[in-house]
């Protein structure tokens, strides 16, 4: 009897509370079922938090065009944005960062408060794939553009934000999701983007160097390659300069943070407990 009134007197001073609505939105090839660890952990430490899962697009469709992928996924994002007024957090995996910047930079009356952005090319990507690296070492990286750069290679995920830097006159011409998102190209809707982009309350940004997919792995911070090769933190880059999209200003609002975790593989990240427990979940705040 004693042991239930103390536990009462714990639950008073120190309530275990739910959290605002959880949204995770899945990355390449991926299905909505990766967040499930995610959700387990959230529910064990903050029960009855409303969660969702995404299940609009999976596997072949994250092949799609990034804007595509956008239009699919914007619906459900609304009715959740919707059923909570209040706000809500949006948890989006690897290739699933890109499609929320879309998301966020194109719903003018979104209530996202937090954004985690868990190994994310954010800033693009730029490498080999391991399977023919070993065989053609570089080939991929060297040619790509030679496809990904032409309106027929715009029409698969990769070209949408492959970010070649030394073909980047290329880039800014062809590219039509990343470059117009971080005004690379001067998008006529980039004002838009940015006053939309702003209304987030919190940008959380997880990447690790041992990520063997994110190349740089710094993209997940919004860093990347100059035309040496020479990885250039997010504050070098000029969309951070010209504050493109909000990106300074929510810096100098202290309102992003940065998480770098190594030995963790891409595939790994919403299998990892810690990283899961001590910076996703403390970031739902």
């Amino acid at each position: 009897m004693e042991m239930i009134f103390l536990l009462l007197i714990l639950l008073t001073v120190y309530p275990v509370t739910a959290y605002k609505a959880v949204v995770f939105i899945h990355g390449l090839n991926g299905l909505s079922s990766d967040g499930n660890l995610i959700n387990d952990t959230l529910q064990k430490l903050h029960p009855k938090t409303p969660y969702y899962a995404v299940e609009a697009f999976g596997n072949l469709q994250t092949l799609l065009p990034l804007w595509e992928e956008v239009d699919i996924v914007r619906p459900y994002l609304l009715k959740y944005m919707k059923a909570h007024p209040e706000g809500i957090h949006l948890i989006c995996y690897s290739q699933g960062g890109l499609v929320c910047r879309g998301l966020l930079s194109t719903i003018p009356d979104h209530n996202v408060n937090t954004f985690i952005a868990l190994s994310s090319p954010l800033a693009g990507i730029f490498g080999d794939w391991k399977f023919t690296h070993k065989f053609f070492p570089n080939f991929v990286r060297d040619n790509a553009y030679r496809f990904l750069y032409t309106k027929i290679g715009q029409e698969i995920f990769l070209g949408n934000y492959w970010k070649d830097p030394h073909h980047l006159h290329l880039y800014t011409k062809f590219s039509n999701f990343l470059a117009p998102l971080n005004n690379d190209s001067k998008s006529p809707y980039i004002t838009e983007y940015k006053r939309n982009f702003l209304r987030i309350k919190n940008l959380i940004l997880i990447g690790g160097p041992n990520d063997d997919v994110i190349s740089p792995w710094q993209s997940s911070h919004f860093g990347f390659y100059n035309e040496k090769e020479e990885v250039q933190g997010m504050k070098e880059q000029k969309f951070y300069l010209e504050d493109s999209f909000g990106l300074k200003t929510m810096d100098k609002q202290n309102r992003i943070k940065t998480y770098e975790i190594p030995n963790i593989q891409h595939r790994h990240w919403v299998r990892n407990l810690t990283v899961i427990k001590d910076i996703i979940v403390k970031s739902l705040t």
